[in-house]
């Protein structure tokens, strides 16, 4: 800033108030701008919970959908939360296995897993779930319950699922050909 002072211009700088003005300005600016961030982080990280146990849901309620449809047939064990399910005989499992379906934490890190065993071995299909229960509405038709939490956002499914009967496959009729054989 330049002062006239009786003809002769002499340089200064700011004053201290001015300083302290301009300080308490991009102190309240800073502190609005990181309120918006992390609001915005919060709510990210929120919806990503919340994104996240409603694919454990879905993938969960999926899998043992397709199970439940596809089987000979199906048991649920209320005590310990069991789904017993034995499929239908096919090509690559002539002679199926009981399978079953269950919540656990066989892997120790803190979060319950929905685990698939089959011959023995236990596989997990979907993580942060808190609850399920499947009941059998009418013979043949399946209710199934999936609850999944992660931190703080919950999410659940519920599907009703009817186990198709299968009827043995007759064999083809030798009768009159379609297309006579060259």
């Amino acid at each position: 800033m330049l002062l006239n002072r009786g003809g002769v211009y002499t340089e200064c700088g700011f004053t201290l108030l001015e300083t302290l003005i301009a300080l308490v300005i991009s102190g309240v600016l800073l502190m609005t701008s990181m309120r918006i961030m992390t609001d915005q982080w919060r709510g990210t990280r929120a919806l990503k919970n919340h994104l996240e146990a409603h694919y454990s849901v879905m993938t969960a309620g999926k899998t043992v959908s397709d199970a439940i449809r596809m089987a000979k047939s199906v048991e649920w064990v209320k005590d310990p939360g069991v789904l017993r399910v034995l499929p239908m005989p096919d090509d690559a499992n002539p002679i199926p296995t009981l399978d079953s379906y269950f919540i656990d934490d066989l892997d120790r890190d803190g979060t319950k897993d929905l685990y698939w065993r089959h011959l023995g071995s236990s596989q997990p299909l979907a993580s942060y779930l808190a609850k399920w229960e499947c009941t059998e509405v009418e013979p043949g038709l399946w209710e199934v319950f999936l609850e999944a939490s992660v931190g703080g956002q919950s999410t659940t499914w519920r599907g009703v699922i009817r186990r198709r009967t299968y009827s043995p496959v007759s064999p083809i009729s030798t009768g009159q050909p379609v297309m006579p054989p060259f």
